[in-house]
């Protein structure tokens, strides 16, 4: 009797936790293995106050169905932003002959935005970025352990562009 009452409590607690929804926040979000071949680089950000050079990538699936005239970014976006240290002369940062920034080849963070169907139904309205969610990572592909609430504050404001800055610009709007 011991037991079947194990079992019948196993399965209902087995029940309860299936349906309930996953926990908010970054490690819904894995890091992308091998995105700067299998993505696209769509934008490049000189940042002089930081001596860094952005560069954004893009899965190839959603950038076809942004140029296709799909209005905000379909599920199973992922976004990916790299920071890049500047070659320095000294205290001054290098430019090429057109006045970019020079980037070395040392990878610093790498930021993840990721949009799926359901995500951020967590979050209050103060913070959802709709189906967005956020994360950052080392170079190797280590998540840096950080809440990403930052990321939320920043991207509410872009409500009308489904949460994005330079990809959802020129590609689509809502």
């Amino acid at each position: 009797m011991t037991t079947l009452r194990l079992g019948i409590a196993a399965l209902l607690a087995a029940a309860i936790f299936t349906t309930l929804p996953a926990a908010a926040g970054p490690e819904k979000v894995a890091f992308p293995v091998g995105y700067q071949t299998d993505f696209v680089i769509f934008e490049r950000i000189d940042r002089d106050d930081r001596k860094i050079v952005r560069f954004m990538y893009v899965n190839r699936d959603a950038l076809q169905a942004a140029k296709a005239g799909q209005p905000g970014a379909t599920q199973g976006t992922v976004l990916v932003m790299e920071d890049h240290k500047v070659r320095l002369n000294g205290e001054e940062p290098v430019r090429d002959a057109n006045g970019r920034l020079v980037p070395t080849d040392e990878l610093g963070i790498v930021f993840v935005m990721e949009k799926q169907a359901g995500w951020g139904s967590e979050y209050g309205e103060a913070l959802r970025n709709g189906e967005w969610e956020y994360a950052m990572f080392r170079a190797n592909g280590e998540r840096i352990d950080r809440p990403t609430t930052g990321c939320l504050e920043c991207h509410k404001g872009q409500e009308a562009v489904d949460y994005t800055f330079t990809y959802s610009g020129f590609l689509f709007s809502r």
